[in-house]
């Protein structure tokens, strides 16, 4: 990981006295004792980092009240969802060791993308919101830069560049990538890959095209990276045979149709109140700009083939509404 400055790190320890204490007790039997901690300053709150051999965990109490929300609902749900990714950690301060719920930063965003805006309290929905746009970005920076230089204000898609769905999937294409290695690799990783994009389209991510969207998706996903397998990237660029590439628009095409699907159920669940109706909105919402992206590689992909191959498309139907993102014409064809 790229380290702090050494006037950010000892602001960073001083304002490490700051942290609220939790006296929340938990049965998770994960406990550590934090070697790094930095104070982010966002939207006039105090966020946390602390870093555990060099992975980066969030103090979640303070993201959770900074947002609005219950600290004891998001509590619970942590632990039912996300229990892989919480530790109790031990973090330093003026006032003695702290124990606090953390959650692993490389499952930050995915917690941030189970919120659903339309569901809380409207008088918090714009914060929840600006939190999902901009708290990863900027827990991110802190982390591997130390400081944000300037402090990032939510911004919407600009008339013909990707939309903020097709930012996530880059961003969270990097994020994958960059995971995938050593600890000690990952900062680096993601760097080269920001940096390339920045190079290659002359702008950050978010400003290219949306005819540019496929090309920034192969480009990370083909950037060389320290500490990868030889072999990975060469494997990564061979054509998809006919048989290979038919698999593929099946799968995406069941999971599209699935997706309809669950958004056609929800309002009768939700009429008769049942318990399934939640999680039939979460699948019905949850996932759409993978299955955009999905879409976006496989046509990328499948524009060579011959349909004519012995192996080729078995379902000419899920190929065209591969190619024109559409669904079949009833929802009972789903």
């Amino acid at each position: 990981m790229v380290a702090k400055n050494s006037e950010a790190s000892m602001a960073a320890t001083i304002e490490a006295s700051k942290l609220p204490v939790n006296h929340e007790k938990t049965d998770m039997t994960s406990l550590a004792i934090a070697d790094r901690t930095i104070n982010v300053p966002f939207h006039g709150t105090n966020l946390f980092l602390v870093g555990i051999n060099n992975e980066p965990y969030v103090p979640m109490k303070p993201v959770v009240e900074g947002m609005g929300m219950v600290w004891a609902a998001q509590f619970v749900k942590l632990k039912q969802r996300f229990v892989k990714g919480i530790s109790e950690i031990e973090i330093p301060s003026a006032g003695g060791k702290q124990l606090m719920t953390c959650l692993a930063f490389r499952k930050f965003a995915a917690w941030l993308s189970s919120i659903q805006p339309n569901k809380v309290r409207p008088e918090i929905r714009d914060k929840v919101i600006q939190y999902q746009e901009e708290c990863d970005d900027v827990l991110y920076e802190y982390w591997t830069k130390g400081h944000v230089i300037n402090p990032r204000k939510a911004k919407k898609a600009l008339p013909g560049k990707i939309t903020t769905e097709q930012q996530e999937a880059i961003k969270q294409l990097v994020m994958s990538r960059g995971q995938s290695l050593p600890k000690e690799k990952q900062a680096k990783a993601m760097i080269t890959m920001w940096s390339s994009l920045k190079s290659h389209f002359g702008c950050s991510y978010k400003e290219i095209s949306e005819e540019q969207f496929t090309e920034a998706l192969s480009l990370a996903a083909r950037v060389p990276l320290e500490g990868e397998l030889i072999g990975k990237q060469e494997k990564s660029t061979n054509e998809l045979s006919a048989k290979e590439a038919n698999s593929l628009v099946w799968l995406w095409d069941y999971a599209n149709r699935s997706q309809a699907l669950f958004r056609e159920l929800y309002p009768a669940l939700k009429q008769i109140q049942s318990n399934y109706s939640g999680r039939c909105y979460d699948y019905g919402h949850e996932f759409s700009y993978v299955i955009g992206m999905a879409r976006d590689v496989l046509i990328n992909h499948t524009r060579d083939v011959d349909i004519n191959e012995p192996d080729g498309p078995t379902n000419l139907s899920a190929w065209m509404r591969l190619k024109n993102k559409e669904l079949p014409p009833s929802p009972h064809h789903y």
